[in-house]
């Protein structure tokens, strides 16, 4: 039909915690929305999917991009958190709990993964990640901004 009807959802270690609002008959999405996460000790990854909504039949997914706990608790994504126990750094000092410290924080296209083998993907989508100022570590501010 040379157009798609996206929205996102984003998983921790597979569970649903959010969806965006579906942009109709387009294929360069502006969602717009942001979610506030609290990020549960020791979880895994945290996912976002987009699919495409099927008035007739199962939901399409479109691509995914998943960030696992080390790639949110490390650089790139900014500094690490206050040091403790004479310097250490990283999330051996303190396991279970990204480290994105206030500043730090990400706003960048992420390409699209596909979800199955036999899939191909085109796309990106654009993400803002951050800790909000004075926030707890292990609370995480997601901007769903748009896709491409």
């Amino acid at each position: 039909s040379g157009s798609s009807d996206p929205y996102c959802v984003v998983k921790v270690d597979n569970e649903l915690v959010a969806r965006t609002a579906t942009v109709w008959k387009s294929l360069n999405p502006f969602w717009g929305e942001e979610i506030t996460l609290l990020l549960p000790r020791g979880f895994h990854s945290l996912s976002f999917y987009v699919l495409d909504e099927d008035t007739i039949g199962q939901d399409d997914v479109i691509g995914k991009v998943s960030l696992s706990h080390q790639q949110i608790s490390a650089e790139p994504w900014g500094e690490w958190g206050p040091r403790q126990g004479g310097g250490q750094r990283g999330p051996s000092w303190h396991p279970g709990v990204p480290m994105l410290s206030p500043s730090a924080g990400v706003d960048r296209w992420l390409s699209l993964a596909p979800v199955s083998p036999d899939q191909e993907v085109q796309g990106e989508i654009h993400l803002e990640l951050q800790v909000p100022e004075q926030g707890h570590p292990r609370v995480l501010r997601c901007h769903l901004i748009e896709a491409r």
